[in-house]
């Protein structure tokens, strides 16, 4: 259990560490439209680009970036000693 005293810095962290993670996918999500028609004019596997890089990439970076979320967060919470003992 975190000490009261210790607890805002142990949420700024996590409050820091989670806009962090969600940067990378929110800014895909953005981008890849605006690029889609000048994507799909390539193909790979048959399949035009800008398909391929919205069906299986977005899905790639959530996965990657959930990774590391898990990651980090546990390193922080190993930091500020709330971290579950197995």
């Amino acid at each position: 259990m975190i000490e009261r005293k210790q607890r805002k810095p142990y949420w700024r962290h996590t409050k820091w560490q989670m806009l962090a993670s969600l940067l990378p996918f929110l800014l895909a999500l953005v981008v890849l439209p605006f690029y889609a028609d000048k994507l799909n004019s390539n193909r790979f596997l048959g399949l035009p680009l800008g398909y391929l890089l919205a069906g299986h990439g977005l899905i790639l970076i959530a996965i990657v970036t959930i990774a590391s979320f898990v990651n980090r967060q546990d390193a922080i919470d190993r930091w500020h000693g709330a971290h579950e003992d197995s």
